[in-house]
């Protein structure tokens, strides 16, 4: 899996969507004392738990014969994730 920066503003749809499930949150990325080039901080987006273990079960099933057929299918979370994140909204 690769991760990578991306601009809220671009997507905003897809991390709101992400964030709703609870496999993403915004945190205020950390910046060093004002030097010249300074910028604001901003908050970013990084996984959950319930995220980080939503990315290692596609792995997973990337590696199954019928990844081909299902990477086309409606993404669904897997049952444990699901009951996770709900259980941690309680």
């Amino acid at each position: 899996m690769q991760y990578r920066q991306v601009p809220w503003a671009r997507r905003p749809g897809v991390f709101e969507y992400l964030r709703s499930l609870g496999l993403m949150d915004t945190v205020r990325q950390k910046t060093v004392a004002p030097a010249p080039g300074f910028h604001a901080p901003v908050d970013i987006a990084v996984l959950t738990d319930n995220g980080r273990a939503e990315c290692a079960r596609l792995e997973r099933d990337e590696k199954l014969l019928s990844w081909t057929d299902r990477r086309m299918d409606d993404y669904a979370l897997s049952e444990a994730s699901a009951v996770a994140i709900l259980e941690s909204r309680l």
